[in-house]
């Protein structure tokens, strides 16, 4: 965006200070989240709520999940809705593929044709943001009723399973990573040096995704699989070549919902860049 004459202000929500921001100085504002549950996460959406958007204020999504499934359609449900109680221009929104920190891991092969396409997703979001091209479709019945029931106990998942958590004290090297990562403290040493856990917990993953011994048992979401260990090596993903796509027409299985947003994506990118 400052590539493309924009001046530029990022903020990153603390999911403990629900400020309200004052919003009146600018022209755009991108409001961007991971889906989780198919919906936007809750300390999201409490900030969103706090937020006073000025009459007519140009306003696009941006979001990002590990798969493209049409339940994930919805997932701006209750952001719209503020956004159209304060009388926002809401123009455009964007769904972006990101390799997931947990469910399981990503092939790096896989990951350089998504990085590919987000890619291509960047330029078709600044070019429409910049010549005021809208986007938004109405979503439609199944997205919306996925939205505004299944997605809800998501809310309180992360409180609930962090009873559950658990670190191995042979694995456990005491190094607090965890602890500094964490974004609502929800991890903490106490007086006899033990690693335990309030339960205000936003199921972002850093602490069991991150630990570098592997330390971390999640709960109930260990016990289904639902776990991921260790970073991806972006540095080496983007050095790999591609001598033919890893997502064709004939995916089939988890990967399948990507050939759809493949299509969209590329149908869009040379209808405006012409290749």
């Amino acid at each position: 965006m400052e590539a493309a004459g924009y001046a530029v202000t990022l903020y990153e929500i603390d999911p403990l200070n629900n400020e309200r921001l004052d919003l009146s100085a600018y022209d755009v504002i991108g409001l961007g989240y991971p889906i989780y549950g198919f919906a936007a996460p809750y300390p999201f959406l409490k900030f969103i709520r706090k937020q006073k958007f000025p009459q007519g204020i140009k306003t696009f999504i941006y979001k990002n999940s590990g798969e493209t499934l049409h339940e994930n359609d919805a997932s701006s449900l209750y952001v719209l809705r503020k956004l159209q109680r304060c009388k926002a221009d809401i123009q455009n929104e964007y769904h972006f593929i990101m390799p997931y920190n947990i469910h399981f891991k990503f092939e790096d092969k896989l990951i350089k044709e998504m990085l590919t396409m987000d890619e291509k997703l960047y330029d078709i979001l600044v070019y429409e943001i910049q010549n005021n091209i809208p986007n938004m479709k109405p979503y439609k019945f199944w997205p919306k009723v996925v939205a505004a029931t299944v997605s809800k106990p998501m809310y309180i998942a992360g409180d609930v399973n962090s009873y559950l958590y658990k670190i191995d004290p042979k694995k456990c090297i005491k190094c607090g990573k965890c602890v500094r990562q964490c974004p609502t403290h929800n991890i903490y040493i106490n007086d006899k040096g033990e690693f335990k856990f309030h339960h205000h917990c936003n199921m972002c993953m850093r602490c069991s995704f991150f630990c570098p011994t592997d330390a971390f048992d999640i709960g109930f979401l260990q016990d289904w699989g639902w776990k991921v260990n260790g970073g991806y090596d972006f540095n080496k993903i983007n050095n790999i070549e591609l001598n033919e796509p890893i997502i064709t027409d004939k995916t089939e299985g988890f990967f399948h919902c990507y050939i759809e947003t493949y299509q969209k994506i590329n149908h869009r990118y040379k209808e405006i860049f012409g290749k």
